[in-house]
Protein backbone atom coordinates (compact mmCIF):
# COMPACT_ATOMS: atom_id res chain seq x y z
CA UNK A 1 0.00 0.00 0.00
CA UNK A 2 1.53 3.37 -1.01
CA UNK A 3 2.58 5.67 1.78
CA UNK A 4 0.21 8.57 2.34
CA UNK A 5 1.82 11.89 1.47
CA UNK A 6 1.14 14.64 4.02
CA UNK A 7 0.49 17.92 2.26
CA UNK A 8 2.56 20.77 3.62
CA UNK A 9 0.65 23.58 5.25
CA UNK A 10 2.06 27.07 5.33
CA UNK A 11 3.13 28.11 8.85
CA UNK A 12 2.66 24.62 10.31
CA UNK A 13 5.63 22.39 11.07
CA UNK A 14 6.72 19.38 13.07
CA UNK A 15 9.72 20.52 15.14
CA UNK A 16 10.94 16.96 15.76
CA UNK A 17 10.19 14.76 12.72
CA UNK A 18 8.06 11.77 13.68
CA UNK A 19 7.03 13.20 17.06
CA UNK A 20 3.52 14.08 15.84
CA UNK A 21 3.78 17.31 17.84
CA UNK A 22 3.04 20.26 15.61
CA UNK A 23 3.93 23.94 15.91
CA UNK A 24 2.86 27.10 14.11
CA UNK A 25 4.91 30.15 13.16
CA UNK A 26 3.87 33.57 11.91
CA UNK A 27 5.07 37.16 12.01
CA UNK A 28 3.80 40.16 13.92
CA UNK A 29 5.29 43.48 12.83
CA UNK A 30 8.14 41.63 11.17
CA UNK A 31 9.01 39.57 14.26
CA UNK A 32 8.59 35.79 14.04
CA UNK A 33 6.56 34.04 16.75
CA UNK A 34 5.97 30.35 17.38
CA UNK A 35 3.49 28.31 19.36
CA UNK A 36 3.46 24.66 20.31
CA UNK A 37 0.04 23.15 19.55
CA UNK A 38 -0.06 19.34 19.39
CA UNK A 39 -2.11 17.56 16.71
CA UNK A 40 -1.58 18.65 13.12
CA UNK A 41 -5.25 19.41 12.52
CA UNK A 42 -5.37 21.66 15.59
CA UNK A 43 -2.21 23.42 14.48
CA UNK A 44 -3.72 24.18 11.05
CA UNK A 45 -6.85 25.65 12.67
CA UNK A 46 -4.88 27.76 15.18
CA UNK A 47 -2.63 29.07 12.44
CA UNK A 48 -5.69 30.34 10.60
CA UNK A 49 -6.96 32.04 13.76
CA UNK A 50 -3.62 33.66 14.50
CA UNK A 51 -3.31 35.03 10.97
CA UNK A 52 -6.74 36.56 11.34
CA UNK A 53 -5.79 38.04 14.72
CA UNK A 54 -2.71 39.63 13.18
CA UNK A 55 -4.79 41.27 10.47
CA UNK A 56 -7.27 42.61 13.05
CA UNK A 57 -4.47 43.79 15.38
CA UNK A 58 -5.45 41.50 18.25
CA UNK A 59 -2.85 41.29 21.06
CA UNK A 60 -0.99 37.97 21.05
CA UNK A 61 -0.90 35.66 24.12
CA UNK A 62 1.82 36.54 26.66
CA UNK A 63 3.16 32.96 26.79
CA UNK A 64 3.86 32.82 23.06
CA UNK A 65 7.45 31.90 22.28
CA UNK A 66 9.54 34.56 20.53
CA UNK A 67 12.11 33.12 18.18
CA UNK A 68 14.91 35.35 19.46
CA UNK A 69 18.24 36.36 17.96
CA UNK A 70 20.53 34.00 16.11
CA UNK A 71 23.89 33.02 17.54
CA UNK A 72 25.59 34.64 14.55
CA UNK A 73 24.25 38.03 15.68
CA UNK A 74 25.61 37.79 19.23
CA UNK A 75 28.85 36.33 17.86
CA UNK A 76 29.42 39.46 15.78
CA UNK A 77 28.72 41.63 18.82
CA UNK A 78 31.35 39.68 20.78
CA UNK A 79 33.91 40.13 18.01
CA UNK A 80 33.14 43.86 17.89
CA UNK A 81 33.61 44.01 21.66
CA UNK A 82 37.07 42.41 21.38
CA UNK A 83 38.06 44.85 18.64
CA UNK A 84 36.73 47.92 20.49
CA UNK A 85 38.52 46.90 23.68
CA UNK A 86 41.76 46.31 21.73
CA UNK A 87 42.23 42.80 23.05
CA UNK A 88 45.51 41.27 21.89
CA UNK A 89 43.87 37.87 21.44
CA UNK A 90 41.21 39.16 19.03
CA UNK A 91 42.72 37.22 16.13
CA UNK A 92 42.51 33.91 18.03
CA UNK A 93 38.99 34.78 19.20
CA UNK A 94 37.85 35.45 15.63
CA UNK A 95 39.48 32.26 14.36
CA UNK A 96 37.75 30.09 16.93
CA UNK A 97 34.47 31.92 16.43
CA UNK A 98 34.58 31.23 12.70
CA UNK A 99 34.73 27.51 13.42
CA UNK A 100 31.93 27.70 15.99
CA UNK A 101 29.67 29.59 13.59
CA UNK A 102 29.79 26.70 11.12
CA UNK A 103 27.87 24.63 13.66
CA UNK A 104 25.85 27.20 15.62
CA UNK A 105 25.59 30.31 13.45
CA UNK A 106 21.99 29.78 12.35
CA UNK A 107 20.77 28.55 15.72
CA UNK A 108 18.60 30.71 17.94
CA UNK A 109 20.98 31.70 20.74
CA UNK A 110 18.50 31.11 23.58
CA UNK A 111 17.81 27.58 22.35
CA UNK A 112 21.41 26.41 22.61
CA UNK A 113 21.81 24.06 25.58
CA UNK A 114 24.90 23.44 27.74
CA UNK A 115 24.87 19.77 26.70
CA UNK A 116 25.07 20.77 23.02
CA UNK A 117 28.09 23.01 23.62
CA UNK A 118 29.77 20.30 25.69
CA UNK A 119 29.08 17.59 23.09
CA UNK A 120 30.33 19.73 20.21
CA UNK A 121 33.57 20.58 22.03
CA UNK A 122 34.06 16.98 23.12
CA UNK A 123 33.60 15.67 19.59
CA UNK A 124 36.87 17.28 18.46
CA UNK A 125 40.28 15.71 19.04
CA UNK A 126 41.74 18.78 20.69
CA UNK A 127 43.87 19.07 23.79
CA UNK A 128 42.08 19.91 27.03
CA UNK A 129 43.52 23.44 26.85
CA UNK A 130 42.15 24.00 23.35
CA UNK A 131 38.73 22.71 24.36
CA UNK A 132 38.70 25.16 27.25
CA UNK A 133 39.58 28.02 24.90
CA UNK A 134 36.53 27.22 22.76
CA UNK A 135 34.35 27.00 25.86
CA UNK A 136 35.61 30.45 26.83
CA UNK A 137 34.59 31.84 23.43
CA UNK A 138 31.05 30.57 23.99
CA UNK A 139 31.06 31.94 27.53
CA UNK A 140 32.28 35.41 26.59
CA UNK A 141 29.83 35.63 23.70
CA UNK A 142 26.81 34.79 25.85
CA UNK A 143 28.06 37.00 28.69
CA UNK A 144 28.16 40.07 26.41
CA UNK A 145 24.76 39.21 24.92
CA UNK A 146 23.26 38.67 28.39
CA UNK A 147 24.46 42.08 29.57
CA UNK A 148 22.84 43.60 26.47
CA UNK A 149 19.53 41.80 27.02
CA UNK A 150 19.83 39.74 23.84
CA UNK A 151 19.64 36.37 25.64
CA UNK A 152 18.14 35.16 28.91
CA UNK A 153 21.01 32.95 30.12
CA UNK A 154 24.60 31.88 29.56
CA UNK A 155 24.60 28.11 28.84
CA UNK A 156 28.41 27.97 28.66
CA UNK A 157 28.56 28.57 32.41
CA UNK A 158 27.10 25.09 32.90
CA UNK A 159 29.81 23.44 30.77
CA UNK A 160 32.60 21.89 32.85
CA UNK A 161 36.19 22.94 32.26
CA UNK A 162 38.45 20.16 30.98
CA UNK A 163 41.32 19.23 33.28
CA UNK A 164 44.50 20.54 31.67
CA UNK A 165 47.82 18.76 31.99
CA UNK A 166 50.27 21.59 32.52
CA UNK A 167 53.03 19.24 33.60
CA UNK A 168 54.31 18.78 30.03
CA UNK A 169 57.68 20.50 29.69
CA UNK A 170 59.36 19.73 26.37
CA UNK A 171 62.49 21.66 25.51
CA UNK A 172 65.19 21.46 22.86
CA UNK A 173 68.48 19.80 23.70
CA UNK A 174 71.61 21.42 22.33
CA UNK A 175 71.86 18.76 19.64
CA UNK A 176 68.21 19.19 18.65
CA UNK A 177 68.62 22.94 18.42
CA UNK A 178 71.61 22.48 16.12
CA UNK A 179 69.61 20.20 13.81
CA UNK A 180 66.59 22.52 13.73
CA UNK A 181 68.80 25.53 13.06
CA UNK A 182 70.48 23.71 10.17
CA UNK A 183 67.08 22.75 8.73
CA UNK A 184 65.76 26.32 8.94
CA UNK A 185 68.95 27.73 7.39
CA UNK A 186 68.64 25.24 4.54
CA UNK A 187 64.91 25.55 3.80
CA UNK A 188 63.64 28.79 5.36
CA UNK A 189 66.57 31.17 6.00
CA UNK A 190 64.31 34.24 6.17
CA UNK A 191 62.59 32.75 9.24
CA UNK A 192 65.76 32.18 11.26
CA UNK A 193 65.36 35.48 13.18
CA UNK A 194 61.90 34.33 14.35
CA UNK A 195 63.47 31.19 15.78
CA UNK A 196 66.20 33.18 17.58
CA UNK A 197 63.71 35.67 19.00
CA UNK A 198 61.52 32.86 20.36
CA UNK A 199 64.48 31.06 21.97
CA UNK A 200 65.88 34.20 23.55
CA UNK A 201 62.78 36.06 24.73
CA UNK A 202 60.35 33.29 25.70
CA UNK A 203 57.47 35.28 24.24
CA UNK A 204 54.19 33.49 23.69
CA UNK A 205 53.38 32.86 20.04
CA UNK A 206 50.57 35.42 20.03
CA UNK A 207 52.82 38.02 21.64
CA UNK A 208 55.64 37.47 19.18
CA UNK A 209 53.62 37.42 15.99
CA UNK A 210 51.54 40.47 16.87
CA UNK A 211 54.68 42.45 17.71
CA UNK A 212 55.13 45.80 15.92
CA UNK A 213 58.23 47.95 15.52
CA UNK A 214 57.13 50.74 17.92
CA UNK A 215 57.19 48.11 20.70
CA UNK A 216 60.89 47.35 20.12
CA UNK A 217 63.69 49.71 21.18
CA UNK A 218 67.00 48.70 19.60
CA UNK A 219 68.85 51.45 21.47
CA UNK A 220 67.47 50.47 24.90
CA UNK A 221 67.60 46.76 23.98
CA UNK A 222 64.06 46.27 25.21
CA UNK A 223 60.64 45.02 24.06
CA UNK A 224 57.58 46.52 25.71
CA UNK A 225 54.53 44.26 25.60
CA UNK A 226 51.22 45.84 26.54
CA UNK A 227 48.16 43.93 27.75
CA UNK A 228 49.80 40.53 27.94
CA UNK A 229 48.01 37.28 28.75
CA UNK A 230 48.29 37.86 32.50
CA UNK A 231 46.70 41.31 32.16
CA UNK A 232 49.77 43.49 32.75
CA UNK A 233 52.50 45.14 30.70
CA UNK A 234 55.85 43.37 30.41
CA UNK A 235 59.30 44.59 29.43
CA UNK A 236 61.67 42.06 27.90
CA UNK A 237 65.44 42.66 27.71
CA UNK A 238 67.28 41.68 24.52
CA UNK A 239 70.52 39.71 24.62
CA UNK A 240 73.12 39.96 21.83
CA UNK A 241 71.62 37.11 19.80
CA UNK A 242 68.13 38.59 19.95
CA UNK A 243 69.34 42.12 19.21
CA UNK A 244 71.20 40.85 16.14
CA UNK A 245 68.01 39.14 14.89
CA UNK A 246 65.96 42.32 15.27
CA UNK A 247 68.64 44.43 13.59
CA UNK A 248 68.60 42.09 10.60
CA UNK A 249 64.79 42.31 10.38
CA UNK A 250 64.85 46.09 10.83
CA UNK A 251 67.25 46.51 7.90
CA UNK A 252 64.77 44.91 5.46
CA UNK A 253 61.47 45.99 7.06
CA UNK A 254 58.75 46.86 4.49
CA UNK A 255 56.97 49.17 6.97
CA UNK A 256 56.85 50.11 10.64
CA UNK A 257 53.91 47.82 11.48
CA UNK A 258 54.08 44.10 12.20
CA UNK A 259 57.63 42.77 12.40
CA UNK A 260 57.34 39.19 11.20
CA UNK A 261 56.37 38.74 7.56
CA UNK A 262 55.63 35.80 5.27
CA UNK A 263 57.62 35.17 2.10
CA UNK A 264 54.77 36.87 0.23
CA UNK A 265 55.24 40.11 2.20
CA UNK A 266 52.14 39.71 4.35
CA UNK A 267 51.86 39.83 8.13
CA UNK A 268 52.72 36.39 9.51
CA UNK A 269 50.22 35.19 12.10
CA UNK A 270 51.40 31.64 12.60
CA UNK A 271 54.77 29.95 11.90
CA UNK A 272 53.29 26.46 11.99
CA UNK A 273 53.67 25.57 8.29
CA UNK A 274 57.35 26.34 7.85
CA UNK A 275 58.26 25.28 11.40
CA UNK A 276 56.68 21.84 11.10
CA UNK A 277 58.54 21.25 7.82
CA UNK A 278 61.80 22.28 9.51
CA UNK A 279 61.13 19.88 12.40
CA UNK A 280 60.46 17.09 9.93
CA UNK A 281 63.73 17.83 8.13
CA UNK A 282 65.58 17.83 11.49
CA UNK A 283 63.81 14.62 12.58
CA UNK A 284 62.48 16.26 15.74
CA UNK A 285 59.31 14.70 17.13
CA UNK A 286 56.76 15.71 19.76
CA UNK A 287 57.62 19.41 19.55
CA UNK A 288 55.54 22.56 19.05
CA UNK A 289 56.35 26.24 18.66
CA UNK A 290 55.20 26.83 22.25
CA UNK A 291 57.95 24.47 23.38
CA UNK A 292 60.49 27.13 22.38
CA UNK A 293 59.07 29.11 25.31
CA UNK A 294 59.56 26.04 27.51
CA UNK A 295 63.14 25.88 26.22
CA UNK A 296 63.77 29.53 27.14
CA UNK A 297 62.46 29.08 30.69
CA UNK A 298 64.10 25.68 31.20
CA UNK A 299 67.53 26.98 30.16
CA UNK A 300 67.28 29.89 32.58
CA UNK A 301 66.47 27.50 35.44
CA UNK A 302 69.23 25.06 34.44
CA UNK A 303 71.71 27.97 34.49
CA UNK A 304 70.69 28.58 38.11
CA UNK A 305 68.81 31.86 37.52
CA UNK A 306 66.61 32.39 40.59
CA UNK A 307 62.93 31.58 40.11
CA UNK A 308 61.70 35.12 40.85
CA UNK A 309 63.79 36.46 37.97
CA UNK A 310 62.62 33.62 35.73
CA UNK A 311 59.03 34.44 36.65
CA UNK A 312 59.54 38.06 35.62
CA UNK A 313 61.27 37.20 32.35
CA UNK A 314 58.63 34.59 31.45
CA UNK A 315 55.71 36.86 32.33
CA UNK A 316 54.16 34.33 34.68
CA UNK A 317 51.40 35.80 36.81
CA UNK A 318 52.20 33.59 39.79
CA UNK A 319 55.39 31.94 41.03
CA UNK A 320 53.59 28.58 41.07
CA UNK A 321 53.69 28.52 37.27
CA UNK A 322 57.45 29.01 37.38
CA UNK A 323 58.11 26.37 40.02
CA UNK A 324 57.01 23.70 37.53
CA UNK A 325 60.52 24.10 36.10
CA UNK A 326 62.37 23.92 39.45
CA UNK A 327 63.23 20.24 39.05
CA UNK A 328 65.44 21.17 36.10
CA UNK A 329 68.08 22.59 38.45
CA UNK A 330 69.27 19.40 40.23
CA UNK A 331 72.72 20.83 41.05
CA UNK A 332 71.08 23.79 42.76
CA UNK A 333 68.83 21.50 44.81
CA UNK A 334 71.77 19.25 45.71
CA UNK A 335 73.81 22.22 46.96
CA UNK A 336 70.85 23.37 49.05
CA UNK A 337 70.26 20.02 50.75
CA UNK A 338 73.95 19.57 51.52
CA UNK A 339 73.82 22.68 53.68
CA UNK A 340 72.04 20.51 56.27
CA UNK A 341 75.11 18.32 56.70
CA UNK A 342 77.03 18.98 59.95
CA UNK A 343 80.15 21.07 59.58
CA UNK A 344 83.28 18.94 59.87
CA UNK A 345 85.32 19.61 62.99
Amino acid sequence: MPRKVVRKERGVFEKVPGSDIWWIRFKVDGVEHREKVGRRGDAIKLYGLRKGDVVRGVKMPANMKHKGVKFSAIAQEAIDWYINHERRDVRNFKGRMKFILEAFGERVADEIKPSEIDSWIGAHKWSAATKNRYKNVFGKTFKIALADGKVTSNPARMVEQRAENNARIRFLSDDEEKRVREAITKQFPMHLPEFDVALNTGMRKGEQFSLEWPEVSLTRKRILLEKTKNGSDREIPLNKTCLKAFEALHAVRPHNGRIFQSKYGRDLNNPRKWFELALEEAKIKNFRWHDLRHTFISRLVMKDVNLRTVQELAGHKTISMTTRYAHLAPEHNQAAIEKLDPVAA
